[in-house]
């Protein structure tokens, strides 16, 4: 079953068992994919796009959690904690710093003489949004420098 179905899957299932919130969040991310279908040509959503969609959509409630912590609006940062639970159960499971300095390593090993850019693409595509790109970004320039030094 494919992200999509899952998520409408789910609605249908808090729908029935009346949590209303749950529906609201579920039917938003299902709104999203549906958007983003349109801008795509017929039958080209695929895991991927719905991926990227909802990993999108998980940086955009991370970054605004943060800013309304910084203006005291707990009430706001708990409701979009809240969503971004349900967001994580349709995410892959993140990895951790050194699983993914183990990946930039073995592309760096595969790749010989790497740029930052070519090691970053290479790192990023096999790590299909396991990681953030700001720490894959920090681990891929520890690799170059301690190769250059």
């Amino acid at each position: 079953m494919n992200q999509k179905t899952r998520i409408a899957e789910m609605a249908k299932e808090a729908l029935r068992a009346g949590e209303a919130r749950k529906v609201e969040v579920l039917r938003y991310f299902l709104s999203l994919l549906q958007k983003r279908e349109l801008e795509l040509p017929p039958g080209e959503m695929e895991e991927k796009e719905v991926l990227q969609v909802l990993q999108k959509e998980a940086k955009k409630k991370e970054e605004a959690k943060v800013m309304f912590a910084k203006a005291g609006r707990d009430d706001l940062v708990k409701e979009l904690e809240e969503e971004l639970v349900i967001l994580g159960q349709f995410l892959p499971e993140s990895l951790g710093e050194t699983e993914v300095e183990k990946i930039i390593r073995e592309e760096r090993a595969k790749g010989g003489e790497m740029q930052f850019g070519e090691l970053m693409r290479a790192a990023m595509g096999r790590l299909q949004g396991r990681a953030d790109g700001r720490v894959v970004s920090g681990l891929v320039k520890k690799v170059l420098d301690e190769q250059e030094g």
